[in-house]
């Protein structure tokens, strides 16, 4: 067992059953999309306790980043250093928040996802879960292009190097 990022381990609520991945995120593995935009995440990546994580399309991607709890805490850390004089980093924020949703993993080991996140993913009753080590990433079989180049696509790149991301 891993335990998040800064904590002593044993019983801490954020233990992760990691099988043979020694805590990243790895492989490529297959799963449904339910009528309530639900998905089981592979067992493999699942946390002990319910979970919350937090899910944000990605354009320049083509789709849904997953970031486990110590991710969404350097998130956290890095908005909560944002000021309201610097218009910039707050324009970030609120584009990075306007595309994410907090989703908690459930004790059968589901998220749901909100319709904005699930249209502009494309996602489909199948789903394909990809490793990213530190993240993973939901698409569809026929997932949108990646798009690195539109004006919200550099827009999100930006927003998320504003923060250090």
């Amino acid at each position: 067992m891993v335990a998040k990022s800064g904590s002593s381990g044993g019983n801490s609520p954020f233990t992760m059953s990691i099988g043979s991945n020694h805590g990243l995120f790895t492989g490529i593995h297959r799963g449904k999309l339910d009528e309530k935009n639900r998905v089981t995440i592979p067992a493999a990546w699942r946390f002990d306790a319910e979970t919350t994580f937090l899910a944000m399309f990605h354009p320049a991607l083509g789709s849904v980043v997953v970031f486990p709890p110590s991710m969404a805490e350097r998130i956290a850390a890095a908005a909560s250093q944002v000021t309201v004089s610097d218009p910039v980093k707050m324009d970030a924020l609120t584009l990075l928040g306007a595309n994410s949703i907090q989703v908690t993993c459930d004790k059968a080991g589901r998220i749901t996802l909100n319709e904005h996140v699930v249209k502009e993913a494309r996602l489909e009753h199948e789903v394909i879960f990809r490793g990213g080590f530190t993240t993973f990433h939901l698409s569809s079989p026929t997932p949108p292009k990646a798009d690195r180049d539109s004006d919200a696509a550099l827009a999100t790149l930006r927003a998320l190097r504003e923060l250090g991301l």
